[in-house]
């Protein structure tokens, strides 16, 4: 009976996820990833600095660039033709 249960249930999780494509996933994943950096790059403009590099060089290599280079690579993983 429990096997059962469990069949139903990951016949259910693998409905539900079964439009998620490998690109899909990398896309989502990288949006989520730039705003994790944009999002550390406005608490380090407020004063708490996590890395120990000075704000030039995070303003030039870790800021708002960054974190819309990792948007933009997104968006161009992201698949065309989405099956849900």
């Amino acid at each position: 009976m429990a096997s059962i249960r469990r069949r139903a249930k990951s016949s259910d999780v693998n409905k539900q996820l079964s439009g998620w494509s490998k690109r899909r996933i990398a896309s989502w994943s990288l949006f989520g990833l730039a705003a994790l950096v944009a999002g550390q790059h406005l608490v380090a403009h407020a004063g708490w600095r996590p890395l120990p590099i000075s704000m030039g060089w995070q303003d030039l290599l870790l800021g708002y660039p960054m974190a819309i280079a990792l948007a933009v690579v997104g968006g161009i993983v992201m698949d065309p033709n989405p099956r849900i």
